[in-house]
């Protein structure tokens, strides 16, 4: 496969006249090549790396500024950027780990790390373990990418935030999440005391997840002639991780930090990255091919009459008659949807249709029945989550009340039943 890869870098060396602009955190600014710029090298690509090690998300206006300005990285006639430019963004990593280190302050989990154990109280649980994270992360990204855009980019790839939860530095998080959990302080993500630390992190990475395809997908409806690609960076790390087997992941893809890639970890991720973008991407597709890459093009934006409920054997049997029932103006009609549902990993998605007077538990029970076989074990508990809060099923609200519309996404978290007392 080696070998694979340096004849595809050599064939697209010869060709591309593409260059590839990296912004972001020490995912694409470290002390060997990140995978942004390995990427890059593959397409043959001119490479010029904005990003900086520590920044944050507020630090893109300046990156981009600095791109702008620079004499290297090659113009079209009348100053803006070629129509041959990749702009490749990996950013929000620190403003994580930042808000992690919150929850380690407020929590006190530094002191309980150095055994000074947990102080009584604590603080209040960062926003990254709120519901709806990212808001305002999501507000910056989408002005940098409007600002590439009016200087002539028409090309990006977005990654998405690395919450992959078999990150060696989890391990230092989990205690703390555990004692904020036990402490009541999660209940607004619908996790109550005694649920395993993972479920919040699970929940909160969907919801970020959420945030950055959409935020993807409304720049190509706001902007037909660009193609902004989301990179769902955990789901490629689970992929290989599937892959390479368990032992070798988790042995070869970490540096010491316990937070960043391996230079064999870059390499890892930059084949990823490129399958993608070979995907995504048709013009780069054909100048620097992937040997896993398939042959379908990127869809394109749904339209409204996409949205409408499809005809499905696991659908809601309306009690109306056959010609209201077929009436596009019929108030029935007009009160059904279909939501989107996918578990955690993303690995498992389908549709639902359902209605807008629903409640949270009747929409429970029809992703149940409408879940692939095997789905939800028998004894497993179904929570639905929406834009990292979990849908409480206590009340009388209606879905509409709730916030969802027609082609509205919703994670269903299945947690494993619970073992019996003294076992």
């Amino acid at each position: 496969l080696d070998y694979l890869y340096t004849v595809i870098d050599l064939q697209a060396m010869t060709a591309s006249q593409w260059s590839v602009l990296v912004f972001g955190d020490s995912w694409a600014d470290y002390m060997h090549p990140t995978w942004g710029q390995v990427l890059g090298r593959r397409m043959g690509a001119q490479v010029f790396n904005f990003a900086r090690a520590g920044s944050l998300c507020s630090d893109l206006p300046s990156q981009a500024q600095q791109a702008l300005m620079s004499p290297q990285v090659p113009k079209a006639a009348g100053g803006t950027l070629k129509a041959e430019t990749l702009a490749v963004i990996h950013t929000c990593g620190n403003d994580f780990i930042m808000k992690m280190a919150e929850a380690l302050m407020g929590g006190g989990g530094i002191g309980m790390l150095l055994g000074g154990g947990m102080p009584a109280g604590g603080g209040p649980a960062p926003e990254i373990l709120q519901p709806n994270p990212g808001q305002r992360e999501v507000a910056v990204l989408s002005q940098f990418l409007e600002t590439l855009h009016r200087a002539g980019v028409r090309k990006f790839l977005v990654s998405g935030v690395p919450v992959f939860l078999e990150m060696p530095i989890f391990n230092m998080v989990w205690p703390i999440v555990t004692g904020m959990v036990n402490s009541g302080k999660l209940e607004a993500l619908g996790v109550s005391p005694g649920d395993p630390p993972q479920l919040a992190m699970q929940v909160q990475g969907s919801a970020l997840h959420e945030r950055w395809e959409e935020l993807c997908l409304e720049f190509n409806r706001k902007h037909p002639d660009s193609n902004c690609v989301f990179f769902d960076e955990v789901a490629s790390l689970e992929r290989l991780r599937l892959k390479l087997g368990a032992p070798t992941f988790d042995q070869s893809m970490w540096d010491f930090s316990m937070f960043h890639p391996s230079v064999f970890g870059h390499e890892q991720l930059a084949g990823e990255a490129h399958r993608v973008v070979a995907e995504k991407i048709p013009d780069l597709g054909l100048l620097a091919p992937h040997p896993e890459a398939t042959s379908t093009p990127a869809p394109a934006p749904k339209a409204a009459a996409a949205l409408e409920p499809k005809a499905s054997a696991n659908g809601y049997a309306s009690s109306a008659p056959p010609a209201a029932a077929a009436s596009h103006v019929s108030s029935e009609a007009k009160s059904a949807m279909t939501l989107h549902v996918r578990n955690v990993k993303g690995d498992v998605a389908f549709d639902v249709q359902c209605e807008t007077s629903w409640t949270a538990a009747r929409l429970r029970e029809q992703v149940v029945a409408s879940a692939p076989s095997g789905f939800a074990p028998a004894g497993s508990a179904c929570i639905l989550a929406v834009k990292g809060k979990f849908l409480a099923e206590g009340t009388t609200e209606s879905l509409t009340d709730l916030g969802l519309a027609d082609g509205g996404n919703v994670i269903a978290v299945i947690k494993a039943a619970a073992k019996p007392q003294g076992n």
